[in-house]
């Protein structure tokens, strides 16, 4: 469902708190490192970027809408997020 080549970063955090990064955390994958410094407009740090916690989030956010669970947004050009139990996880993808 979700093409993992397309995904720039993945938060995890505890839902209804804001996405800063104060409740959570964003991972980057590494292919998408360069475009992501750009894009949010000051560099993604080496250990901000984790390929293996970026497929479990992906992994964990497919599982949740398999087993029926309802997409808060669901636009796979820009990003995919759903609620689990008291997390939050957020697929965002390279535009």
């Amino acid at each position: 469902m979700i093409n993992l080549e397309n995904v720039a970063s993945v938060y995890s955090g505890i839902d209804g708190q804001c996405c800063c990064g104060c409740s959570g955390k964003h991972t980057y994958a590494s292919a998408h490192q360069k475009w992501g410094s750009k894009n949010r407009g000051y560099k993604v740090e080496n250990d901000q970027v984790n390929d293996r916690t970026v497929k479990m989030v992906v992994n964990k956010i497919e599982k949740a809408i398999a087993a029926g669970g309802k997409p808060y947004k669901h636009n796979p050009e820009e990003l995919v997020s759903i609620t689990v139990g008291k997390r939050l996880y957020i697929a965002y993808m390279k535009h």
